[in-house]
């Protein structure tokens, strides 16, 4: 089974939405991050069924979890997850 490899900003982005959900609701914000872990793992494993983003830059590609965006590029047998944003904002760069 492959593993993602998380970018700074990628885990930057998890810490936040975790410290922002936290405040309300702790074991919400928990399972909210397992959620996201394992649907990388499940792209690492299968990343060509996520959507193509050339507007983004050469083999970004993007899935869904929930109410967020997985923004992420497969090279040299590895999945690195580069973003994760929330699905209604504009992304226009990485």
């Amino acid at each position: 089974m492959r593993k993602p490899h998380y970018t700074i900003a990628a885990t930057e982005d998890l810490e936040q939405f975790l410290s922002f959900i936290s405040r309300d609701k702790p074991g919400a914000a928990v399972a909210w991050v397992e959620k996201i872990e394992a649907k990388c793992v499940a792209i690492a494993n299968a990343p060509e069924t996520a959507q193509q983003m050339p507007q983004l830059g050469n083999d970004i590609r993007a899935s869904v979890s929930g109410r967020y965006m997985i923004f992420h590029r497969y090279t040299n047998e590895r999945l690195d997850v580069l973003r994760v944003i929330p699905g209604g904002a504009e992304v226009t760069e990485l």
